[in-house]
């Protein structure tokens, strides 16, 4: 088995497009492909799902840890012949001075090589010093070689190639400006893959792009084998034999880590998808787990289904334990305001929300429960992540967490009983004392 990690100098310099036609590209040559991507991101993985047609995970030492980063690499990448991460940021850019949750960091205890993307856009023989910096910076990790991105034409490429010759790197690829199509953003990064037109077209023409440029033959022969461990880090189920687990899942919600709902299956619970926006109802469940996603933009549709919305309450008003992240949050107040309309939704949790044009929080937090089931029955604090632009103006009495972040604290959503909401996202792979208490519930 090979493997590799697709970084960046910055954010921006095109990593992600260039690791979803390396991964088509892969599978369109035979081999056994297993995608990752690094960090909390839900967006990147939705390409990768489409680019391989199957499932990919994410690495995040911060929501797990590095011992269970090294479990689920290793598990998922062992019957593949080629395992690609895609990195996070630049490739030195984690939370602090040691690097955490950098995909530096990743690199270093996979023992991965790393493929440097670099944003060549404004650079002329300084691309040299700005290489030469990242192969010298660390020495613990080993940079397999280059791509160059967003090269302004030929001429241009040949200063640049030129210029690097000295430092004896391995260039794989020359990409021009606007020569690979853009993958579409919004508010919280890339649009989902399965929101964007003639997704299957654009990974098409990203993948031909890609064979072109890149001699893959010699990118795999670069690169070391791998070995799996004999043993690996070790994990606890809780036993949720007999639980069943709900999870929202469509359009407007569908910010999940496939790691997560596999460890709820390899708990023994029974989990499956339900829709807010089509469906009407759905069987009774210890927990209906509301993820995030878009629920601001499909407000109208979703408060049209008030078949759904009537069941669901009655539902929690017989007991069903609800446990809502980000949009799912949004999705239990009583509406959204975009731009200058406001949007009806379920009411079930007082006060509304405003989707903002400001980021309002951003990063890794740790999280006490304070509200709830869960403020009652779990007291470790747990580590989480925020990407939202949305603020809630309601009743500040029954927070879900105290929030704690360079120093700082902060209460973060709302708990009534048998709902826990709030804007903190986590990880649920490996935490067996967590998932045990949120779906230790009665079914409703």
């Amino acid at each position: 088995m090979k493997g590799f990690i697709i970084s960046g100098t910055t954010t921006g310099a095109g990593k992600s497009t260039l690791t979803v036609g390396i991964l088509a590209a892969l599978k369109h040559l035979g081999l056994k492909v297993q995608a990752f991507k690094a960090g909390p991101d839900y967006l990147d993985p939705t390409y990768h799902r489409l680019a391989l047609a199957k499932p990919t995970y994410n690495l995040d030492e911060i929501l797990t840890s590095p011992g269970l980063v090294r479990r689920l690499f290793y598990e998922k990448a062992k019957a593949a012949d080629v395992a690609v991460v895609e990195g996070v940021m630049g490739l030195f850019d984690g939370r602090d001075e040691k690097f955490t949750g950098s995909t530096y960091r990743l690199a270093r205890f996979l023992n991965l090589p790393v493929i440097l993307v670099v944003d060549a856009q404004n650079l002329g023989t300084t691309v040299a010093a700005q290489v030469y910096g990242y192969l010298k910076f660390k020495k613990d990790i080993k940079i397999a070689g280059i791509i160059l991105n967003k090269v302004s034409g030929k001429n241009h490429a040949e200063h640049l190639l030129s210029a690097l010759k000295p430092l004896g790197v391995k260039v794989f690829g020359v990409f021009y400006q606007n020569e690979l199509p853009r993958l579409k953003s919004r508010h919280l990064g890339l649009i989902p893959a399965t929101e964007e037109q003639n997704i299957l077209e654009i990974i098409k023409e990203i993948k031909d792009k890609v064979l072109a440029k890149i001699n893959f033959a010699d990118l795999l022969a670069t690169l070391p084998e791998l070995t799996v461990p004999k043993k690996l880090p070790a994990i606890k189920y809780p036993d949720l034999k007999g639980k069943r687990v709900a999870y929202a899942f469509d359009k407007a919600f569908n910010f999940y880590y496939q790691e997560a709902i596999e460890y709820l299956r390899r708990s023994n619970a029974e989990v499956f998808a339900v829709s807010p926006l089509n469906d009407s109802d759905f069987p009774p469940v210890d927990l209906l787990f509301l993820g995030g996603g878009y629920p601001e933009l499909f407000a109208r549709d979703l408060f049209l289904n008030q078949k759904f919305i009537q069941n669901l309450k009655k539902k929690i008003q017989g007991g069903l334990r609800v446990y809502a992240e980000c949009g799912g949050f949004i999705y239990l107040t009583s509406g959204v305001k975009v731009k200058e309309q406001t949007y009806p939704l379920t009411g079930i949790l007082p006060g509304e929300m405003e989707l903002t044009d400001k980021l309002q929080g951003l990063g890794y937090y740790r999280g006490k429960p304070v509200g709830g089931y869960l403020g009652k029955n779990f007291q470790k604090e747990i580590w989480g992540h925020k990407f939202h632009y949305s603020t809630y103006t309601g009743p500040q009495d029954n927070p879900a967490y105290l929030l704690q972040k360079n120093g700082r604290e902060a209460f973060d959503g709302v708990a009534r009983d048998n709902i826990f909401a709030s804007f903190l996202h986590l990880n649920f792979y490996g935490k067996a004392d967590l998932v045990k208490t949120l779906v230790g519930g009665r079914k409703g």
